[in-house]
């Protein structure tokens, strides 16, 4: 939903997720935006003075993908640093990566605790 609105008010977006299908079904939805609006600009002629369209680009939106675990700080570094090489810098950053156990805590095996508290706490030092 945080990608769809950003295409919206026509971000560049680069998404990162651990399950590329899903990653490249949300971009297949922002791709669809991007032409919508695409159209809808081509078929309404700009006037000087029109405001906001003026100011934001009604071409050039993209949208990159990447598969990644952010719950292992290696793949996040790389990560990192293949979107600083492939787009450039980020000015804005939406991390809302999250892993729930499903069990109560004292169930909860060892490994779907660390898993958790790498996504959900370490995850957001590591990708800032």
């Amino acid at each position: 939903l945080f990608a769809l609105e950003f295409a919206r008010r026509r971000a560049l977006l680069v998404l990162w997720d651990i399950n590329t299908q899903s990653n490249e079904e949300t971009a297949g939805m922002v791709r669809h935006i991007y032409r919508e609006m695409a159209e809808a600009a081509a078929a309404t002629p700009r006037v000087a003075g029109d405001g906001e369209k003026d100011v934001l680009p009604h071409c050039n939106l993209q949208v990159y993908t990447y598969t990644c675990d952010v719950g292992k700080r290696e793949n996040v570094y790389s990560t990192a640093e293949r979107v600083r090489k492939e787009v450039g810098e980020v000015s804005v950053l939406v991390n809302n990566a999250g892993v729930v156990s499903g069990h109560h805590l004292l169930e909860c095996p060892d490994e779907l605790i660390e898993r958790t508290m790498m996504v959900n706490c370490h995850a957001h030092f590591w990708v800032t």
